[in-house]
């Protein structure tokens, strides 16, 4: 009889220590995920601002800009959206985005089509007068000169299409005088028929090539922005829907996600975390994130290593 007492206490024990057991492993299965606001407040902060040069004089403008970017044209060569003649004074804007950091920061990938670009520097050149946009001339034209140490003769003009907002590349037709930049010592040289974003750059094509996923077991992805750096040929490359375009096998890349969380302390008023990781790509292949708290001077750092 105590045999038997003994074993239904036991048995009952024994119960309750897998019940308890099986409700914590249910705890730990659900474990709610890190969730984050959108990024582009914080990036936005962060991104290049168009700078701007006011145009006064008659004839040909040339100005210099901060990252050594130069531009000239003939002075008469504006109209209004109205197809009127526009003299000075106007203002010319521009945004110069050559490290990787500030592509990042501005999301702007070098991509075309899904085939990676090697990229000299991506510009967007507007102009204006008294606040209204105004546009160039048909059959006329300004002179870009992009800064590089070492340029090659061969990268062509890539203008970034769907108006100003950044959606892709297309290649030249109807954009540049020349397709290919003219390297002369440490500068590329074009005249651009159309005023936007554009890029010097070539197409990367290689002919095995892989794709990179994304998962997280810790973290939401849905508001992480997912950036591929590959410094063989400076290509920044932005990753939509956890998928990445095609990468050249044998690429070694810097992989960044960085994730925003609303803060109430002062300036600048956003919690980040990030991920980081290098490797080389020689198959196709599923990442797991999980992000860790960061500072924005970590991050800034971070981006500027790369």
């Amino acid at each position: 009889m105590k045999t038997t007492t003994l074993n239904l206490i036991c048995a009952f024990c024994a119960c309750i220590i897998l019940f308890q057991f099986g409700c914590t492993k249910d705890k730990l299965a659900t474990k709610p995920l890190n969730f984050y606001i959108s990024p582009n407040g914080y990036l936005n902060s962060k991104k290049q601002l168009e700078q701007q040069f006011t145009i006064d004089t008659n004839g040909t403008y040339y100005l210099i800009a901060s990252q050594g970017t130069e531009l000239s044209m003939y002075n008469a060569s504006l109209i209004s959206a109205q197809g009127d003649s526009v003299f000075f004074p106007y203002q010319i804007g521009l945004i110069e985005l050559y490290k990787p950091k500030d592509m990042i920061y501005a999301q702007m990938s070098t991509v075309d089509s899904g085939t990676i670009l090697e990229t000299a520097g991506e510009l967007r050149v507007r102009a204006y007068q008294s606040g209204t946009e105004v546009f160039l001339r048909p059959g006329s034209s300004y002179t870009v000169k992009i800064p590089n140490a070492v340029p090659q003769n061969y990268m062509r003009a890539y203008y970034g299409y769907d108006g100003d907002t950044y959606k892709g590349w297309k290649d030249s037709a109807g954009f540049a005088v020349n397709p290919i930049f003219a390297d002369t010592g440490a500068i590329y040289s074009n005249s651009i028929t159309k005023f936007g974003w554009m890029n010097c750059g070539l197409k990367s094509v290689s002919s095995i090539s892989h794709n990179l996923t994304f998962t997280s077991s810790t973290d939401s992805l849905t508001n992480v922005v997912l950036f591929i750096y590959i410094p063989a040929t400076k290509t920044v490359m932005q990753v939509f829907n956890l998928v990445s375009s095609n990468i050249p096998d044998g690429s070694t890349v810097k992989i960044i996600a960085i994730g925003v969380k609303a803060s109430d302390t002062p300036p600048p008023y956003y919690n980040l975390y990030n991920f980081y990781t290098t490797l080389t790509v020689s198959a196709s292949r599923s990442i797991e994130i999980t992000m860790v708290s960061t500072t924005d001077d970590e991050l800034t750092s971070l981006l500027n290593e790369l």
